[in-house]
């Protein structure tokens, strides 16, 4: 994408407008936009890369985390690294950083979940030798779905719109695809909940009904400047910062709303002068 300023002007006031112009590669906005109510991820996040994980409390305050894609596990799940993540299920990785004070901003509670991976070669969609409710993705020990039933969206290895768009479930085979896990069951939610308070983090797992038969890399296909990017578990401002442009349009009003104000006192002072 390539920007460029645009001077505006408003009587005696220039505003400076930020336009964009596309280029070649078009991001996409699918692996940035959580599917919980919470929606756009925050700055700091990779568009490809990592573990995203988004919970929105019962009193709607949203906690939001990146495990680094090059945290994770690498290999057969019966002979990878680390050793200690071998086994079925196999660790994927895990999260921490789950303080009493992230926990309590949650309002005793959490009433949507999305998890996102990005992963080459997952061998779930339709047809892979792990499709059709083989691989399951756990969260602290607790069943949060197929992966054969994540739409996964494929990107180059900047995150990127690929050229193989959606999968219509799972990860396909020699493919980099990013998709999201979500659920807002109330139960499993109570315990992911209870999970996070007498552990203070979040280990994510995948239980396999044939295991040791896929190797996994969750960096594979992914730029090396992204592959590194993490951030800990962070409470979500309430009031967000606006977005340059809707700065812009706020200026923008204003002064036009200056304007009109001016005139009509000068009209004002006007008729009175006359009377």
């Amino acid at each position: 994408m390539k920007p460029f300023i645009r001077a505006l002007t408003f009587g005696s006031t220039t505003v400076l407008g930020l336009s964009v112009v596309a280029g070649s590669a078009h991001a996409t906005s699918f692996t940035l936009t959580s599917p919980t109510s919470g929606g756009t991820l925050g700055n700091g996040f990779t568009p490809v890369g990592g573990i995203v994980l988004d919970l929105i409390g019962q009193n709607g305050v949203r906690v939001t985390t990146q495990l680094a894609a090059n945290e994770t596990f690498v290999g057969f799940f019966d002979s990878g690294t680390p050793v200690s993540s071998q086994g079925n299920p196999g660790t994927i990785g895990t999260q921490t950083g789950f303080n009493s004070s992230v926990i309590s901003a949650l309002g005793g509670g959490i009433k949507e979940v999305g998890v996102r991976f990005s992963l080459y070669d997952g061998d779930s969609a339709s047809g892979d030798f792990d499709d059709s409710n083989d691989n399951t993705l756990l969260v602290n020990g607790l069943d949060f779905g197929d992966w054969s039933s994540v739409n996964a969206e494929n990107t180059d290895n900047q995150g990127n719109t690929g050229s193989n768009g959606f999968s219509g479930g799972g990860f396909r085979n020699n493919t980099l695809d990013t998709g999201w896990f979500y659920s807002n069951d109330s139960t499993l939610l109570s315990s992911l909940y209870d999970s996070l308070v007498n552990t203070q983090q979040v280990v994510y797992q995948v239980q396999d009904v044939d295991p040791y038969d896929n190797y996994y890399d969750f960096t594979q296909g992914i730029s090396s400047n992204l592959s590194n990017v993490g951030q800990g578990p962070s409470v979500q401002p309430s009031n967000p910062v606006p977005e340059p442009l809707t700065i812009l349009g706020s200026l923008a009003a204003g002064s036009f709303g200056v304007a009109l104000r001016r005139k009509y006192n000068k009209q004002q002072q006007k008729e009175t002068a006359e009377v």
